[in-house]
């Protein structure tokens, strides 16, 4: 085990994911006779970190009946001074209508229609950045924004496949999602070939997005779909998301949501993922958000590779504390002669049991440089039918047992004794019940104080903050 001592402050750091897109400077006087709305977002940094290519979503929305698809006239302006800025480009998500049907319309919610637009800010540490909105046509002017330019689109992700077979690049990571569930099932910093893949030598995913057991029944998870019940993408070059959902495959009475969103220029994947109880369920364990790679079943004495069939994924497991050092673990270093971690105070086979909130959690390889790490914003738990929450054993697990593969897992609910003893058992789960999580997966380059991985997790949890100055009374 090696502690490394972080820095104490952010100040001066920046996140920067690559060049700009922005357009020359422009003139926006006049705009707003040209749109139906335009408004001024104001962004504000506030952990001292520079921002470049920050993602940042925003719902916009028209009275119905809008113009015909009005979302197709929107632009997104870095303002520079009050009629001056440069385009960004922008990329909006699927229009939902709520358009009421019912006789008497004064007493139905007024018909509207929205779109979520995202595109990637900028903005320098402990400062604020305006990017004026324009979205919309005035009645009767169905061109009035013809004449305006547009933001191009220089290096976005490229997509190819089709859903659920998807690969998806850029200028930091290619992901391949698997062909029949949709999960992630390798990745690979961009450059790297062949032998720098991270994945699971088995046949399936090396992101397990939910899973539950109840025995004597089996695992049942999210990649055991043969393909999804629900599916859909949207978005494009600049914003790219794809959507899992539905019950799981064996645990009919359970249903899942996993959500991917690729950014171009940005070198991690947000994901959202939900698990529904729809019934009372005996459960051993519920987890969201594991990371599964293969590793050799015996160890790998000075990094060498004893079966090439099996790949040593990853060489070292790292976690934050909370005083500020990071924990690395190598895998090998602590490998029984039959493949166990053997960490003293914890079970066989640990390699950490931390907090179910530890703020990131990684997997890297020293000498082949590449590496994942899941950057945590949030989770949930709660019970819509008003039944008990269960509080068995949260938990981010990390182990090394003896089998192909070493790994982590987020659990929701995991037996308070070891293997064979009488507290390994089930709880009963209440209909209802609902988990939430949301993340991020960074491919990163490691290095000895793994800031990279540190750099991100603060981008990703202490995000631009909008300034809303107010509205009402309500």
């Amino acid at each position: 085990m090696a502690l490394v001592l972080l820095g104490a402050t952010t100040s001066a750091r920046t996140v920067a994911f690559g060049a700009s897109e922005e357009s020359k400077p422009v003139s926006v006087a006049g705009w707003e006779k040209c749109f139906a709305f335009h408004y001024d977002y104001v962004l504000a940094e506030t952990a001292g970190v520079r921002r470049d290519f920050e993602p940042v979503e925003v719902t916009l929305t028209v009275p119905d009946p809008g113009a015909r698809r009005w979302y197709d006239h929107v632009r997104v302006v870095r303002l520079e001074s009050n009629d001056r800025g440069r385009l960004v480009p922008h990329q909006t998500l699927r229009e939902v209508a709520a358009i009421p049907a019912v006789p008497d319309k004064a007493k139905a919610p007024a018909p509207v229609r929205s779109v979520n637009v995202i595109f990637l800010a900028r903005c320098p540490a402990r400062a604020e950045t305006t990017y004026r909105l324009f979205w919309g046509l005035p009645d009767g002017a169905e061109t009035a924004t013809a004449n305006l330019p547009t933001a191009s689109v220089k290096g976005g992700l490229q997509i190819s496949g089709k859903i659920p077979a998807l690969t998806v690049a850029n200028e930091h990571y290619t992901i391949q999602l698997d062909p029949k569930c949709g999960a992630i099932k390798n990745a690979r910093r961009a450059g790297q070939g062949p032998d720098e893949l991270m994945r699971i030598r088995q046949n399936i995913p090396m992101h397990f997005g939910t899973d539950v057991w109840s025995p004597p029944q089996t695992w049942d998870h999210d990649f055991n779909w043969p393909v999804p019940p629900n599916q859909r993408q949207e978005g494009g070059s600049i914003a790219l998301r794809y959507h899992r959902w539905g019950p799981m495959k064996t645990f009919r009475d359970v249903t899942t949501s996993i959500t991917y969103t690729f950014y171009a220029h940005v070198p991690y994947i947000h994901v959202s993922s939900t698990l529904e109880f729809t019934a009372n369920r005996s459960a051993r364990a519920v987890r969201i958000g594991e990371i599964v790679v293969s590793h050799p079943t015996k160890p790998t004495p000075d990094g060498k590779e004893t079966d090439k069939k099996i790949p040593q994924v990853f060489s070292h497991f790292a976690w934050p504390e909370e005083d500020g050092r990071v924990t690395t673990r190598e895998i090998a270093a602590i490998q029984d002669a039959e493949g166990w971690s053997n960490v003293p105070g914890l079970a066989r086979g640990a390699v950490g049991v931390l907090e179910r909130d530890v703020p990131w959690i990684a997997g890297y390889h020293a000498k082949k440089a590449y590496g994942i790490a899941a950057l945590r914003r949030s989770q949930f738990v709660g019970n819509r039918l008003g039944g008990p929450i269960p509080h068995t054993a949260p938990c981010t697990y990390v182990a090394k047992y003896h089998m192909e593969f070493s790994y982590w897992s987020r659990p929701m609910v995991y037996p308070l004794g070891l293997k064979g003893t009488p507290l390994d058992q089930n709880t009963a789960i209440a209909a209802g019940t609902v988990f939430a999580t949301e993340e991020a997966l960074l491919i990163f380059e490691p290095d000895p104080t793994l800031r990279q991985v540190r750099d991100a997790h603060c981008q990703f949890t202490k995000p631009l903050r909008f300034r809303f100055k107010g509205t009402g009374p309500w």
